[in-house]
């Protein structure tokens, strides 16, 4: 049940993290990968997913959600999720950089499991970040650099 619970915990997330409701998501397709990404604030969580991951809700924390799916040819659901070497940083407009805590998290058994680099960490109101991502599908050195621009309201 336990194990249950996290997995629809996990793809609450995953799926709040695609919604347009979130932000829009977006999504990179490179190499035979797929990489979803998106910022959006921690209020925005399930409060029993977020009490499950220990996540903190509030209008001034984001969480940056990332993870990377092989295969499928553009059909999400022909792709299976695949680890990978995640860096992340974010800039504000003023150069200074900010402190992310990231945490993977991996759900499910092989095969139909789930693996999220999530990282958390807090915003000002109209705050602009430039995010600066660096993902290694399976590490195999095939780096790929993504870069976005996100301001945040608080209020």
């Amino acid at each position: 049940m336990l194990v249950k619970n996290v997995l629809y915990s996990a793809l609450a997330i995953f799926l709040l993290g695609l919604s347009s409701y979130a932000n829009a998501g977006q999504i990179r397709t490179e190499d035979g990968y797929v990489i979803h990404y998106n910022a959006f604030s921690t209020e925005m969580l399930q409060a029993k997913a977020a009490r499950s991951y220990s996540i903190v809700q509030s209008k001034n924390r984001v969480m940056l959600n990332i993870s990377v799916r092989k295969g499928g040819k553009g059909n999400l659901l022909n792709t299976k999720a695949v680890e990978a070497r995640v860096s992340i940083q974010a800039i504000n407009l003023l150069g200074q950089l900010k402190n992310i805590l990231k945490t993977t998290i991996k759900e499910g058994k092989a095969g139909s499991a789930a693996v999220y680099y999530i990282g958390i960490f807090t915003i000002s109101d109209q705050e602009t970040l430039k995010f600066s991502l660096e993902v290694d599908p399976e590490g195999k050195g095939k780096v790929q650099k993504i870069e976005f621009t996100q301001q945040f309201f608080v209020d």
